[in-house]
């Protein structure tokens, strides 16, 4: 059984550090269906079946489980010994740093799951980024950046299990549907065009639909709109160039393509609840 006294919960993200499992009932509590789950073995062996799909794990396996995945716990070892991650879409969308670098992500698109065989430091080195991630968790609440570095820990992860994928040569073998080959285009319009380009019609547009069908289709695979995506990537951009003290707000709002500095400043508060001026002060504090 789990010992709950080792689990850290922070709202859409789990971990679990080297649990040990003799219950098949147990360990299925892992698996939310609306959660993604980062699953790798430290020792003992299982069997999956992910969307009829059997998948046999043993020590420095490694696995992503895409969320909405029909997940059956086929048998586990007694000496099951595991690390595991799970997550919203939410709290990855929202809290990546360079969202959407989507031709590094595909695996959270795709409904399918490949296990990866890791090199022993590529295990040491995934098993040192959920302790991480844990530690700033639970870490006090009283830390004036706790969120910011659960933020940098979380993508560290992230960053450091697409160069394992990409060079297993996984995206190599991966056959996307029709739609998830359309919402990975999509992003990677995006993110060349979100300063300047902040209307669905640009987007739908240079992939030949309507607007109505690439809301559609991103809403299906991602459960967020097309709409979302643009306005989280132009905060995201605002964010970056606010960091810049040696660029004024006027060169902001130009480079942004806003009508004028109310609209700039009306809609970056909206989305982070700080004005512009108040974002670029927290930064950079007197």
């Amino acid at each position: 059984m789990v010992d709950k006294k080792s689990k850290y919960y922070h709202p859409g993200l789990q971990v679990n550090i080297f649990e040990k499992f003799t219950s098949q009932i147990s360990f299925s509590q892992l698996f939310k269906i609306d959660h993604f789950s980062i699953l790798l073995v430290n020792s003992g062996s299982l069997s999956l079946q992910i969307n009829n799909r059997k998948i046999d794990l043993i020590a420095n396996d490694l696995i992503i489980i895409p969320k909405k995945a029909i997940c059956e716990i086929l048998f586990i070892s007694n000496q099951l010994q595991i690390c595991q991650t799970s997550f919203t879409s939410d709290f990855a969308f929202g809290n990546s740093i360079k969202w959407p670098h989507i031709k590094h992500f595909e695996f959270f698109i795709t409904q399918i799951s490949s296990k990866i065989i890791l090199k022993k430091k590529d295990a040491i080195l995934v098993i040192d980024l959920f302790t991480l991630i844990k530690s700033k968790i639970a870490s006090n609440n009283t830390h004036v950046y706790k969120k910011e570095i659960l933020l940098f820990s979380f993508n560290l992860l992230l960053y450091e299990l697409a160069g394992i994928y990409h060079r297993s040569s996984w995206h190599l073998n991966v056959k996307y549907s029709r739609n998830e080959a359309l919402v990975i285009q999509f992003f990677k319009i995006l993110e060349i065009n979100s300063r300047k380009q902040h209307n669905v019609k640009f987007y739908a547009d240079d992939l030949h639909i309507t607007a109505g069908h690439l809301t559609k289709i991103v809403k299906k695979v991602t459960q967020k709109t097309a709409k979302e995506f643009i306005t989280q990537s132009i905060v995201l951009e605002a964010k970056i160039l606010l960091q810049d003290n040696q660029l004024s707000i006027f060169y902001i709002i130009e480079e942004l393509q806003f009508t004028n500095s109310s609209s700039f400043c009306t809609f970056f508060k909206k989305h982070t609840s700080l004005s512009p001026s108040e974002y670029r002060s927290h930064l950079n504090p007197q």
